[in-house]
């Protein structure tokens, strides 16, 4: 494997935890700011351990990215990507969708027991 690789696996790794306070927030059913019932405040999913950014979005959205394993909700700049591990897919106002490619994308699809193989 090679450093690319091993940064992108890592990378994945770590948009897996903020992925699992987003789940651990849609099982009890809350967010962080008194959203409406339809619309929650997500943890951005970027690579960046320290990042403290909250986006606003429906439930369906977040859903519907997180259908995908590959698929991460991120603050809406240029500096929560990964431009060699993963591409910005869908852009709004609120929040970026990015994909993971390559060795990232392997690593996400196996944290999440997806396999593409």
């Amino acid at each position: 494997m090679n450093m690319k690789d091993i940064r992108g696996a890592r990378a994945a790794e770590n948009q897996s935890i903020f992925r699992t306070v987003n789940e651990r927030i849609t099982d009890v059913g809350q967010d962080f700011g008194g959203s409406p019932p339809d619309e929650g405040r997500w943890v951005c999913e970027c690579v960046q351990l320290d990042c403290a950014e909250l986006l606003r979005m429906t439930n369906a959205e977040y859903e519907a990215v997180r259908a995908d394993p590959t698929h991460f909700i991120v603050a809406p700049d240029d500096s929560h990507v990964v431009a060699d591990i993963e591409v910005v897919i869908e852009r709004n106002e609120a929040y970026w969708v990015v994909e993971k490619v390559g060795a990232a994308a392997k690593r996400a699809e196996q944290l999440s027991g997806v396999s593409s193989s």
